[in-house]
């Protein structure tokens, strides 16, 4: 394996442990120390990658955007129409919340419980990923309205009423650890988009 690959790998496997322990257990909770040993890696390493536990954190966050953006583009393509599209959102939302993996919830939201400072970076990261949400939501909404006659601010309102039954998805599902959360608020956004007569 070449130095390249090998400095590559170290750096994967921090941020996926970390990544995973940030998300089990929280950022306050996980210390420097436990990710360097649950990723089997030397101290000298870590800081050759990130300077701080909080420069790790934000390469996951953002890592996690990513996966998470692929994911819903990959899920909304399975729809034909806008109104499937962002069913098909819900769908997603209720089958990943509600199992083992997302258990304990929104990792954003998480993070936002424990970083109090609303201008420090990660709360602007947070609040980043939560806006190009967002927008993902809005714009099915907007295309979905398309020709209706409905305002820019009509479908303004209906894209933040399904952004923010999403939301409640994330918060909910973990409770009760089943895809109800995500089935009510489907049946609220379809009344919304006017699906329901």
């Amino acid at each position: 394996m070449t130095e390249t690959a090998t400095k590559l790998n170290v750096r994967e496997r921090l941020l996926e442990t970390a990544a995973r322990l940030f998300y089990e257990k929280g950022y306050t909770s996980t210390g420097v120390n436990e990710v360097i040993k649950q990723a089997g890696i030397c101290k000298a390493s870590f800081y050759h990658h990130f300077k701080t536990k909080e420069d790790l954190l934000v390469v996951t966050l953002e890592q996690r955007h990513d996966r998470m953006m692929a994911e819903l583009r990959q899920v909304v393509s399975q729809g034909n129409t806008p109104a499937e599209k962002i069913g098909r959102v819900f769908e997603w939302l209720g089958s990943s919340c509600s199992c083992g993996s997302s258990a304990n919830g929104c990792a954003y939201l998480n993070m936002v419980s424990e970083f109090r400072d609303g201008g420090g970076r990660v709360r602007e990261l947070v609040k980043w990923h939560k806006g190009v949400v967002r927008r993902f939501l809005y714009e099915l909404v907007e295309a979905h309205f398309r020709g209706s006659g409905k305002t820019e601010e009509e479908m303004q309102d209906i894209g933040d009423e399904i952004y923010l039954l999403a939301e409640a998805v994330f918060a909910a599902s973990p409770v009760h650890q089943c895809t109800w959360p995500a089935e009510t608020a489907w049946r609220i956004a379809s009344a919304r988009l006017g699906l329901d007569g």
